[in-house]
């Protein structure tokens, strides 16, 4: 059985030979291992690579540690149109931050997110087709961007965030008309990356769990926009997966609701407990549960006895469900190799439950 039907049986809970392991790898380390960073000064150098050279970068990682998926980030936008659309952004990003129309924002939506046409012209995910054509049919590729909701809460997005968060108090239509929207026209990057041979998309959601918003707020104003985004998803013929940021246990009944196949969380943090087999067994039993092992104080900080203990104790949700074995944020520069390769072993060496999977 090779990593693509491995992921694909456990999505879809036929029998596997072992429990899948799916390192959080989008992020930064793979470009120190590649050479190309060494720390977080030299970041720049990475969210400017794309096509061929980002490519050779994942497909590095993946010879290097054989995970059974490839977690891709997206690319660098180089086409001659990015300025032009920039220049036009930042005229009336200001409009749409306050919120002062439906057609502002159609306006500022319409500018941010282009038509499948014309984003195969930014080369973002070339190196997505790339990665394909050499490893699709034996591995399972998906990849991982911030979601809508990211953008509109961030500090430097169009609402921002303190004002954000007031606003979906006091403009609750406007702010739910925003958040659709957006998630509406992300799907014409699915079309593309459905055509490259991407098999997953990853939507990582932030600034929406009840850390930061309540629960009915989330409900009522972005649930709506999430659980269209992720069933259109599916429909396109794409794995539909879901990334959590934050305390995501008073969601777990929406989540079973979102249309995903599969769920990934954080490591506990800001004093919130996340615990593997907890979530498993709330977690609707068609949804694959990844499991958050630490990237910090276990895969950075930690000895290969301590991943091996903490891998071991994630390895219990899978007698539960559905279960993949991953870590909860991106893996850290100077993470030891042998930390996560300690991390493949672990996963490799847990077979015999295929009866739960």
């Amino acid at each position: 059985m090779n990593s693509k039907e491995r992921m694909f049986n456990v999505f879809n809970g036929a029998a596997i030979d072992r429990i899948p392991a799916a390192p959080h790898w989008w992020g930064l380390y793979k470009f120190q291992l590649a050479g190309i960073a060494s720390d977080y000064s030299e970041e720049d150098k990475c969210w400017t690579m794309y096509g061929d050279a980002l490519a050779a970068v994942d497909s590095l990682f993946y010879e290097t540690f054989r995970p059974d998926w490839f977690h891709l980030g997206i690319g660098f936008d180089n086409s001659p149109d990015t300025k032009y659309r920039n220049d036009k952004l930042f005229e009336i990003i200001e409009q749409a931050g306050r919120l002062d129309s439906i057609a502002v924002l159609d306006e500022y939506v319409s500018l941010k997110y282009m038509k499948a046409d014309e984003i195969k012209k930014t080369n973002q995910y070339d190196h997505v087709r790339t990665l394909a054509g050499k490893y699709g049919e034996e591995v399972f590729i998906a990849l991982n961007e911030g979601n809508p909701i990211c953008e509109i809460l961030d500090p430097h997005g169009p609402i921002g965030f303190e004002k954000g968060l007031i606003a979906l108090k006091e403009e609750p239509e406007l702010m739910e008309y925003l958040i659709y929207k957006e998630y509406d026209m992300m799907l014409e990057k699915i079309k593309v990356l459905k055509e490259y041979g991407c098999h997953g998309y990853i939507g990582s959601e932030t600034y929406c769990t009840p850390d930061i918003i309540s629960p009915s707020t989330y409900r009522d104003l972005i649930f709506p926009a999430q659980q269209h985004f992720y069933k259109k998803v599916a429909d396109m013929g794409m794995i539909p997966i879901v990334y959590f940021l934050g305390d995501v246990l008073p969601l777990i009944e929406d989540i079973n609701q979102l249309g995903v196949k599969a769920l990934l969380v954080e490591e506990p943090k800001k004093g919130y407990a996340l615990d593997g087999v907890e979530i498993r067994k709330r977690l609707d039993e068609g949804i694959t549960l990844f499991g958050n092992l630490d990237s910090v104080y276990t895969l950075l900080y930690g000895k290969v006895e301590d991943v091996r203990a903490e891998a071991a104790k994630q390895l219990e949700a899978a007698r539960h469900g559905r279960f993949i074995l991953a870590n909860g944020c991106p893996i850290a520069f100077d993470t030891p190799k042998e930390n996560i390769l300690e991390m493949m072993k672990a996963a490799e060496m847990y077979g015999g439950l295929k009866e739960f999977c």
